[in-house]
């Protein structure tokens, strides 16, 4: 969850598209790709800033930031003027959740504590200040890669 949490809540928290009932990962998967190829080719990145996305990685670039920006811009969870949008993000959370009590405990106080965080004006570096604060909160509630939906 930690992987899906970083990934989506940078690049949407754990906004991902998810069809009506059962949460299908490889469908949330195979869109984040396809909408990563669009902010790819909107803010000029490379697939070097991707592939530090999807390895939950610093952003070493303006690019890959922005890439990051994109993405939650695209999935709503940030808003034109770099603010995280909490009502979406806790939508996307009990999509990719199925609604599970403890997992969107868990998404609620990482969501709560990550939206209160202070983030730059300039939004390519509030999506990776965002990333940031996400990653290290999936890790203090002891989220890791391996965590199973």
């Amino acid at each position: 969850m930690a992987k899906f949490l970083v990934v989506l809540a940078v690049v949407c928290i754990v906004g991902a598209v998810a069809v009506r009932g059962e949460f299908d990962k490889k469908e949330a998967q195979a869109k984040l790709k396809a909408r990563a190829g669009e902010c790819k080719t909107e803010v000029g990145a490379t697939e070097a800033d991707i592939k530090e996305l999807m390895e939950m990685k610093p952003a070493s670039t303006k690019e890959g930031k922005c890439l990051r920006a994109c993405l939650m811009q695209k999935y709503e969870v940030m808003d034109a003027s770099g603010k995280f949008v909490t009502s979406v993000a806790l939508k996307h959370a009990e999509k990719a959740t199925n609604g599970s009590a403890d997992k969107m405990k868990l998404a609620l106080e990482i969501i709560n504590a990550c939206a209160s965080t202070q983030v730059s004006s300039d939004l390519c570096q509030a999506a990776e200040d965002y990333g940031k604060c996400f990653k290290q909160q999936a890790t203090a509630h002891g989220i890791d890669d391996n965590y199973q939906f």
